[in-house]
């Protein structure tokens, strides 16, 4: 077993834990006999840990190549259920943060119910992705294990499309089947064969965002497509409103790539911080939130023609008016 070194292992502190089981067990047993010294948990609290998705297991391959010694695993994934029974040489990892575990979020909205998928309004403080230390802040996992559909199954399970920053609220796309979610994720990476290598993809799902800027952009629409991360990217921003008063602009921004933190990198490099980006522009503590709603997805076909259209209602939208 190894663990995180020169900690001290209390359930105040972060902890890693990593073991191999010798024998046949199940999950649950086998985690209450690897704790770090000094590090208790009761039944019902690891099983939480589990359903939180802070353990990871990779299982023997029934399968394995005949010339190696070293049995090949599985890719290690998050095991919710405890009571799971393990084979012997399976590798368990458990990641425990009290911080990360005792998150609460608030609670998303459904927008709309297409069975296979379905649009979602994120709020600020969701993630859209887990870490190793768990998942169940994040909006799939909210879905699965909170929500009730009326129309059923009332209970699904959900795949991730694309991504929203966390200080960033708006609507977000969930797939609930494995084949709907790679013809989904397909959309957002096609390229139009008119594109040159190192152009950026054109998606076929069309994102639009929201913001206030400090200053006062420019009347006409703006194309910002300075590389990221080395990467190629391109936002389009028209000026919706200017706040003479306050001297900020409202903006809508529509991106054809989606780069992290692209549109706060772009309008910070433009002059134009989104107000209450403390990373890319003012860092002032009194400020705002972030000042950034995806308020639009379009879904369009081959020949670009509109499929479907989904709006944030203005009851949702937390921009500043």
């Amino acid at each position: 077993m190894t663990t995180t070194p020169d900690i001290e292992k209390t359930t105040e502190t972060p902890f890693e834990c990593h073991f191999t089981l010798a024998q046949e067990q199940s999950l649950l047993d086998a985690l209450q006999t690897h704790l770090p010294d000094g590090v208790t948990f009761s039944n019902q609290a690891l099983k939480r840990f589990c359903q939180q998705g802070a353990v990871w297991v990779a299982e023997p391959l029934k399968k394995t190549d005949a010339n190696s010694d070293t049995p090949k695993l599985t890719r290690p994934g998050r095991i919710r259920r405890a009571k799971k029974v393990l084979p012997a040489g399976s590798e368990v990892s458990f990641y425990y943060n009290p911080t990360v575990l005792s998150s609460e979020i608030p609670s998303p909205v459904l927008i709309a119910d297409e069975q296979t998928y379905s649009v979602w309004y994120k709020p600020k403080g969701v993630l859209s992705q887990g870490s190793k230390w768990g998942d169940h802040t994040t909006l799939y996992r909210w879905v699965e294990s909170e929500y009730h559909f009326e129309q059923p199954p009332h209970q699904r399970p959900c795949w991730p499309i694309h991504r929203l920053d966390k200080a960033t609220d708006g609507l977000m796309l969930l797939a609930h089947n494995k084949k709907t979610a790679q013809q989904l994720a397909q959309r957002f990476e096609r390229t139009n064969a008119e594109d040159e290598p190192d152009e950026p993809r054109q998606p076929h799902i069309r994102k639009i965002y929201q913001a206030w800027v400090k200053g006062e952009f420019p009347p006409d629409t703006v194309t910002l497509d300075a590389p990221i991360d080395g990467k190629a990217a391109r936002s389009h921003v028209t000026r919706l409103a200017y706040d003479a008063e306050r001297h900020q602009s409202r903006v809508e921004v529509t991106i054809d790539t989606g780069r992290k933190h692209q549109i706060r990198i772009h309008l910070a490099q433009a002059g134009f911080p989104i107000i209450g980006d403390r990373l890319h522009g003012d860092a002032d503590e009194n400020a705002p939130d972030l000042q950034l709603t995806a308020v639009r997805l379009t879904l369009l076909s081959e020949n670009g023609e509109m499929e479907q259209d989904y709006r944030l209602p203005d009851a949702l939208n937390t921009l500043i008016a």
